[in-house]
């Protein structure tokens, strides 16, 4: 095999390391929450004396940690493999590996030391940290495969950030050491306050108090080296967005983290809340491994002087109106209000008020994480198309590289919000719609089928579903039906769109139906899904979700909508598109608000 394809084979490998990796250490830490560590007993490598265990979910979970752990050590085993055919390329990919392969093997040691031990405090935060060097040397890998696959010459390179990177790396590292202390040797407990713990403000000893304590004075000064590495960032890579935006990312992610860790506190040490304070708290530190990894490699292809012009800075305003404008706040406000109207049919009134405005910021997050990721993956249609040239990224008011970060951050943290505040099921569907929004219907859907908005709609009717499950706990019924109708509405309501924009969507190549099919099986389309969205707007009432007021307003609302489509039918009008999208529109909005006034009064 040629030194070409080694390394494509390599990097795939590396990166595949990285991911295995992290996903180990937050799986891990569901292990320890969940209390099954020993659910496979005191043997080691076999669980309960089997290869295979039983039905027990505790034993089940502590076996797929093991199997994740092992197809961690297949990885590393192949990566040292191919990386030492490949030292001649660069002496790192040889000996790198070989370190990462030496690390598994100690990671596996102690992985049997904490079965054999009991999972004592002191060796479950030495296999945390063993983990996390394994992660960082996996990450180093991935991106020296990626930026610099062969040796440079000798030169010397001045890292701009100087300490700080190092300093908030080790900081981060330390914290998470210590979090695992303090969560094993039972001292997560013992302040059930926050920001303070009773009259104590420092440790005095080694009391499990004291523990606590020292978790907070190292998150306080963790916390303050970050920011600062993300200042000294911004200050000294102002030429390089991709490494300025990674150090302004863990500041963010920092941020939330305290915020994360305050509802471990005010929740009790909730096993959800708690694997998201993990999962957080690695990201940051593979966040900040990137960074000092790139600061010190300084690689001409993230540096944006190579064929990029960062203009002067922009008035905070000026800004702080093109970030919004990620978010779509036109979409967002019709999904929000999906959302709430399901919260409240649920609640046959006004929700508890914390549900109410914590799923709403969870929500707004969630919509606005995937509209900016939509924006940073369709700039390059965006630029084509009359609708959205003007956009922030296609002007270069936003580098790609932030409107990137700045969709994933929000995304993340309407994860924490809602698994923290609301419950886990609201958060693992709006997860799951920001998915499918992002990976199914834009980078894969939208660009290879006219079926991708019949399809894509799915994501778009996902809010209701997390209204209802933010009330009750549950998705039953009439949240089904909501998704329904939800899902029926959206061919039409973007067909209508695409009928009048159809020139937009043929430069930019996207196969929207106008642009394959034509406008008249558009039209035809429209009317059919209109006819299936009143029909599902309908079923509430002799399904019994809701009564007579319902009813008549589903009549009314739905005549309208079928004129106005009937109408499209027959006349080839773009005006008359326009008027059936913004009817789209006010019909959802009032026919959700119909379903809350008739749960509350009648």
């Amino acid at each position: 095999m040629d030194s070409g394809s080694l390394l494509r084979r390599f990097r795939r490998l590396a990166i595949a390391t990285a991911i295995a990796g992290y996903l180990l250490i937050v799986f891990g830490g569901t292990v320890r929450v969940l209390g099954a560590g020993m659910g496979c007993g005191p043997d080691w490598p076999l669980c309960n004396g089997q290869v295979i265990p039983d039905l027990d979910l505790l034993a089940w979970i502590e076996f797929i940690h093991r199997l994740l752990a092992l197809s961690v050590i297949v990885l590393t085993g192949l990566l040292a493999i191919t990386g030492w055919r490949l030292r001649r390329l660069n002496p790192w990919y040889g000996w790198l590996p070989l370190l990462a392969a030496g690390l598994v093997l100690v990671q596996a040691g102690l992985g049997a030391v904490t079965v054999f031990t009991h999972l004592e405090a002191l060796v479950v935060t030495i296999h945390l940290g063993v983990a996390l060097t394994y992660l960082a040397t996996a990450l180093v890998l991935g991106l020296l495969a990626i930026v610099a696959p062969q040796r440079a010459p000798r030169t010397k390179v001045r890292a701009r950030l100087s300490g700080w990177g190092v300093a908030s790396a080790l900081s981060v590292f330390v914290l998470m050491l210590t979090g695992a202390y303090t969560a094993k040797s039972g001292a997560g407990f013992a302040c059930q306050e926050w920001p303070l713990c009773g009259d104590a403000f420092v440790p005095t000893g080694w009391t499990a108090i004291d523990v606590h304590l020292t978790h907070r004075l190292v998150a306080l000064v963790a916390t303050g080296l970050v920011v600062a590495s993300a200042i000294q960032a911004r200050r000294r890579w102002s030429d390089a967005p991709l490494i300025a935006g990674l150090a302004v990312a863990a500041a963010v992610l920092m941020g939330a983290q305290i915020f994360v860790g305050a509802a471990n506190i005010w929740f009790q040490l909730a096993p959800a809340v708690s694997v998201a304070h993990l999962a957080v708290a690695t990201l940051i530190w593979a966040t900040l491994v990137l960074v000092i990894a790139l600061d010190r490699l300084q690689p001409a292809q993230v540096i944006a002087g190579t064929g990029r012009q960062i203009g002067a800075p922009r008035p905070l305003v000026q800004a702080a109106r093109d970030y919004l404008v990620l978010t779509k706040p036109g979409v967002m406000t019709l999904l929000l209000l999906t959302t709430i109207c399901a919260m409240m049919v649920a609640a046959a009134g006004i929700p508890p008020l914390g549900t109410f405005i914590w799923t709403v910021i969870g929500g707004a997050l969630a919509a606005g994480g995937a509209s900016a990721i939509n924006h940073w993956w369709d700039r390059d249609i965006d630029a084509l198309m009359s609708r959205t040239r003007s956009r922030p990224l296609p002007q270069g008011r936003v580098l790609p590289e932030y409107a990137a970060i700045f969709g994933v951050t929000l995304s993340v943290l309407s994860v924490y919000v809602l698994t923290a505040f609301v419950n886990p099921l609201a958060a693992l569907l709006s997860l799951s719609g920001n998915l499918f929004y992002v990976f199914v219907y834009t980078i894969w859907l939208k660009r290879t089928t006219p079926q991708n908005i019949v399809i894509g709609g799915a994501a778009g009717a996902v809010p209701p579903l997390v209204g209802w499950a933010a009330v009750t706990g549950q998705v039953s019924l009439p949240a089904l039906l909501m998704f329904l109708l939800v899902f029926a509405w959206t061919p039409p309501h973007f067909w209508a769109l695409a009928l009048f924009k159809k020139t937009d969507y043929s430069v930019a190549g996207v196969p929207m139906l106008p642009a394959v099919a034509g406008e008249e099986e558009t039209r035809r389309q429209i009317f059919i899904y209109t006819v299936l969205m009143v029909l599902a707007s309908l079923a509430f009432y002799p399904l019994g979700t809701a009564g007579l007021f319902y009813l008549v307003a589903a009549l009314l609302l739905g005549a309208r909508f079928l004129w106005l489509a009937g109408r499209l039918l027959r006349e080839r009008s773009d005006q008359l598109a326009r008027r059936l999208f913004f009817y789209s529109m006010q019909y959802l909005g009032l026919l959700f608000l119909a379903l809350v006034v008739d749960a509350a009064l009648f």
